[in-house]
């Protein structure tokens, strides 16, 4: 083989695997949603354990079993302030639960999701419910 033509193989496989390198750390790199883990504090966390989107809802041992940069699922006990006799006794109603967050949207200039379908365990019913999202101008 002439040797111009092996040093433009040569450069075009290096190229080839240069571009390969270049792809796979910048899509790994890319980062993905968060949930609102508290709504008064407008807190921001990815995987968070426990997350408050309401004042008297929360979700607490939040097991995440995906995380995309389009979707996350898990699993969770929600917790729901029953208010009786009255809000400020913090009576606890406990379900177990599965969680699909879709919905990615701006929160604080930070990528959250907007949207979550909860499935209690036991019943199998389900509910869809916005999750806060706080909009900050310059974003």
């Amino acid at each position: 083989m002439p040797l111009p033509r092996l040093t433009a193989l040569a450069t075009a496989a290096t190229l080839a695997l240069s571009a390969v390198a270049v792809a796979t750390p910048a899509q790994a790199a890319a980062p993905k949603p968060g949930v609102v883990a508290d709504y008064a504090y407008h807190k921001i966390k990815v995987k968070p354990k426990t997350f408050r989107p309401y004042k008297d809802v929360y979700y607490s041992n939040v097991r995440w079993t995906s995380l995309t940069r389009t979707t996350g699922q898990a699993t969770a006990t929600r917790n729901v302030n029953t208010c009786v006799p009255s809000c400020a006794d913090a009576n606890y109603k406990k379900t177990k639960v599965e969680l699909k967050f879709t919905r990615v949207r701006l929160s604080d200039c930070r990528k959250v999701f907007s949207r979550v379908k909860v499935t209690e365990i036991k019943s199998r019913r389900v509910s869809t419910h916005a999750l806060p999202v706080f909009k900050k101008p310059n974003c």
